[in-house]
C-alpha cells in the first residue's frame, strides 16, 4: 500500500492516522466533520492532505465513525474510489455493517473487510488519539463469501505493521456473539454498577476493585447506545445469563447456604484460572 484514507479522526480514526504516519511509510489522507481537526492533523504532519482531494488515489480506506453513519458514508464514497481499493470499517458491531456492504462493494470492484480494532480509552476525540494505541492489540477482520482473500492478507500485513500483535479472522455472526460478552456486557455492567445508592458513601472505602468495575462507565453514551441496539439479540442473551448467575449468588446468600456459596465462588475462580492458561496458549500459538 502506498496511500490510505481515513474517514473520522476521533480516538480510533485519529490513532489509525497517527499510527500509519509514525510506523509506516504509507501516505495518509484524512477527513472529519471538523475541518479544524483536519487542519490540525495536517499541521502536525499526521496527514499529507485532505482525503476529499485524493479519493481516486488511495489503495485503502479506513472508516472510523458511529455505527449509524458507516454504511451511508461508505456507499456515498465508494463510486469515487479506484477499483481494487480495500475498504475497512472500525465499528464495534459487524453484521449490521457487513450485510449491506460486502456484496454491494464487491460488485463495484472494491474489496470490503469488516474490521474491529480491540483497543480504546475512556476518553474520545482526536486530542486523545495516540500513535501507539494499537501496540500489542488484536485486530478483528470479518470475512464472508464476497471477501477477497488477497485483501485479507494485505490488511493483516498492514495492521501488523502499525502495531497490532494479533489478527483474528472470523465471520460477523461470531464477532457479534462474542463481542457482546467480552466488551458490550462489560460496559453495561459497569454503567449499572456505578448507579448504586451507596455510591455517595463510598469515599474512603474503595480501592482497586471499585476502580476496575467502574472504569468503562466513562463511555460515549451516544456511540454505545447505537452499538447495543445494533447487536440486540446477542447482548440481551448475555444480560439474561449474567442475571441468572447473580441470582444464584443472591439465593445462596439469602438461604445461608455456605456450601453452595463456596461452590459458586470456586467455580468462578477455576474458570478464571483456566481462562488465563488458555489465553497464554492462544497467544503462543498465534504469536
Amino acid at each position: 500500500m502506498n496511500s490510505i484514507g481515513v474517514i473520522g479522526l476521533g480516538l480510533i480514526g485519529g490513532s489509525m492516522a497517527k499510527a500509519i504516519s509514525s510506523h509506516s511509510g504509507i501516505t495518509v489522507y484524512g477527513s472529519d466533520a471538523s475541518e479544524e481537526i483536519v487542519k490540525r492533523a495536517v499541521a502536525e504532519g499526521v496527514l499529507a492532505g485532505r482525503l476529499e482531494d485524493h479519493f481516486a488515489d488511495i489503495d485503502a480506506l479506513i472508516v472510523a465513525l458511529y455505527p449509524t453513519d458507516v454504511v451511508d458514508i461508505i456507499l456515498e464514497t465508494a463510486p469515487r474510489l479506484k477499483k481494487g481499493c480495500i475498504v475497512i470499517d472500525c465499528t464495534g458491531v459487524k453484521k449490521s455493517i457487513c450485510v449491506p456492504l460486502s456484496e454491494k462493494l464487491s460488485d463495484m470492484g472494491l474489496r470490503f473487510i469488516g474490521g474491529h480494532p480491540m483497543a480504546g480509552k475512556e476518553v474520545a476525540g482526536y486530542a486523545n488519539a495516540s500513535a501507539d494505541l494499537f501496540t500489542g492489540a488484536s485486530m478483528i477482520l470479518c470475512r464472508d463469501e464476497h471477501t477477497d482473500e488477497g485483501a485479507v492478507s494485505e490488511a493483516s500485513e498492514f495492521f501488523r505493521s502499525i502495531g497490532f500483535s494479533l489478527i483474528k479472522v472470523t465471520d460477523y455472526d461470531t464477532h457479534d456473539r462474542v463481542i457482546a460478552y467480552t466488551s458490550q456486557l462489560a460496559h453495561i455492567v459497569s454503567s449499572a454498577y456505578i448507579k448504586s445508592s451507596t455510591l455517595e458513601d463510598r469515599y474512603g472505602f474503595s480501592a482497586g476493585s471499585f476502580k476496575d468495575m467502574t472504569r468503562v462507565a466513562k463511555l460515549n453514551e451516544e456511540m454505545w447506545a447505537d452499538l447495543f441496539l445494533a447487536n440486540e439479540s446477542s447482548i440481551v442473551l448475555q444480560i439474561d445469563e449474567l442475571v441468572n448467575h447473580l441470582m444464584e449468588f443472591a439465593n445462596a446468600i439469602e438461604a445461608g447456604d455456605r456450601d453452595k456459596l463456596v461452590a459458586l465462588l470456586r467455580d468462578g475462580r477455576v474458570k478464571k484460572e483456566n481462562d488465563e492458561l488458555a489465553e497464554e496458549r492462544f497467544k503462543k500459538e498465534n504469536a
